[in-house]
């Protein structure tokens, strides 16, 4: 079989070409599905967006289980989607209903089709995330090795020297990389990261602006600073505490400043922290509400 993406509308007449004689050379993904179903066109777009990623890596199979109530029948398939793993002509393992995509990348993990660079970011992410950061590194560095035009390692790369407090290693290689790498998820995550932490560079330590509110609780330049010095150390419920402080005291304050970073916050937050950005959004309504 020749390098390609294999994705097949299967019928009773050619399940077995198809399917089954396929299945002893690679992992055959068979959706048992209607075409009146949108959990079932989700998993469809799903796995056909991965036979694309991961082509010549497993087949994907498409059975309508109207037009084709023999193989519903074979298969003893009651609810759609059913999803039926077909290796060496033996079923699996068998799913039903929805799934994610990342639940979907699981599975096929699980017949051994996965992208190594992939699989070293991930490693790279706990070993930091536990620690060693330095192992960490060394794992990036062999991910790059396997796959030097992959910008996620990159990104990951920038997060770390964040991490550790290497601002200009941070700055310098986020800037290298491309427009769409810096639109992706992750890249509008680090821009906002990066942004915080270079304005925060020019303002006054977080201890004196910290004394400079308590002794003044209308000094709303050294609120500001310290909320954003508070959110380039991920501190963000406190900022935002901070920055509606402002909003409520002074809706001016430099142009509805407090305003608009509360805004970009609350959006930068819905992912990662959607109790935060939800509790700072309703508490945003109800101060322009009234």
């Amino acid at each position: 079989m020749s390098k390609d993406v294999y994705i097949f509308e299967v019928t009773q007449a050619n399940f077995d070409q198809l399917v089954l004689q396929n299945s002893a050379k690679l992992p055959v993904i068979t959706l048992f599905m209607g075409a009146w179903s949108e959990p079932c066109f989700v998993i469809s777009e799903i796995f056909s967006k991965l036979a694309r990623e991961f082509s010549a890596q497993f087949i994907f199979a498409k059975i309508d289980i109207d037009e084709q109530p023999t193989l519903r029948d074979q298969f003893k398939i009651e609810n759609v989607p059913t999803i039926m793993v077909i290796q060496n002509s033996n079923a699996t393992m068998t799913t039903e209903g929805l799934i994610t995509e990342d639940e979907a990348r699981v599975l096929l993990k699980g017949v051994h089709v996965f992208d190594i660079t992939d699989e070293l970011r991930d490693q790279a992410r706990k070993k930091h995330m536990g620690g060693d950061t330095e192992g960490a590194i060394i794992l990036l560095s062999q991910a790059i090795k396997q796959d030097p035009g992959n910008t996620k390692v990159a990104l990951d790369m920038v997060q770390i020297f964040i991490d550790i407090k290497q601002i200009d290693q941070a700055n310098d290689l986020f800037n290298k990389l491309p427009e769409v790498a810096k639109q992706s998820d992750m890249g509008k995550s680090l821009t906002g990261q990066l942004s915080f932490i270079n304005l925060a560079a020019d303002k006054q330590d977080i201890q004196t602006l910290t004394k400079l509110v308590s002794e003044d609780d209308l000094n709303n330049q050294a609120r500001f600073d310290l909320a954003i010095c508070l959110t380039a150390i991920y501190q963000y419920e406190e900022a935002l505490n901070h920055l509606l402080t402002i909003h409520k005291q002074d809706e001016s304050f430099q142009d509805g400043a407090a305003k608009e970073l509360i805004i970009t916050l609350i959006a930068m937050l819905k992912t990662s922290q959607p109790e935060v950005a939800s509790k700072a959004q309703t508490q945003l309504s109800n101060m322009i509400s009234q």
